[in-house]
């Protein structure tokens, strides 16, 4: 595995979040992550872009993150959110992602969700989480109401008003301000965070 000094490569350069894949650097974009999909999964992809950015600092220390041993761990089943984990890391193509989720979460979205991830590369593993406070209350009821079939239109109106605002919001300020990280002993694939609640439910 080719390593490559973060002095010459740095993990983010402006939006873009650069990392090793094999004997090269790749630099991605946000618009790249955009391009995977065919639905409106703007505050998804937008927050799962920004977790890898704050998960390519945290990874890397002498040496650039690297693709090939990283193990991925998320508490968001959404696929806006899982698809932008992917398009950083490669981990869902190698078969190196677990969702975990709350049993009540039906693998769907609802407010027993967690903005939170675990990314592992074989020495440590970054715990990388969302501000608790970042998404307001109202917008978790009306995804239990969409989840349950209770909503009405004008909820969807407004659940997609919400998903405009929370992706807007989420390049605004520094990643620091909107996201924690610490670290805990390696994950294998597969392999759930200690002292968790959550039940794991698939992997990808």
């Amino acid at each position: 595995m080719t390593q490559f000094l973060t002095s010459e490569y740095t993990p983010t350069d402006g939006v873009n979040i650069n990392i090793a894949d094999g004997d090269k650097v790749i630099s991605l974009d946000y618009q790249g992550s955009m391009t995977n999909h065919t639905s409106s999964l703007w505050w998804g992809t937008a927050v799962g872009y920004r977790a890898m950015q704050m998960a390519a600092k945290a990874m890397s220390g002498t040496h650039l993150w690297h693709r090939d041993n990283l193990v991925l761990v998320s508490g968001h089943p959404g696929p806006g959110v899982l698809d932008s984990l992917n398009y950083v890391t490669g981990c869902a193509d190698r078969k190196a992602v677990t969702v975990m989720q709350n049993a009540n979460c039906e693998n769907r979205c609802n407010s027993e969700m967690k903005f939170e991830w675990w990314i592992s590369d074989g020495e440590k593993t970054a715990h990388v989480a969302l501000r608790e406070d970042f998404v307001p209350t109202d917008f978790y009821e009306l995804i239990d109401r969409r989840v349950y079939s209770e909503n009405t239109i004008e909820d969807d109106r407004i659940f997609e008003l919400f998903k405009v605002n929370l992706s807007t919001r989420i390049w605004v300020a520094a990643l620091e301000d909107n996201f924690s990280v610490d670290f805990i002993a390696p994950l294998a694939v597969g392999e759930i965070p200690t002292n968790h609640e959550w039940n794991l439910v698939a992997s990808r």
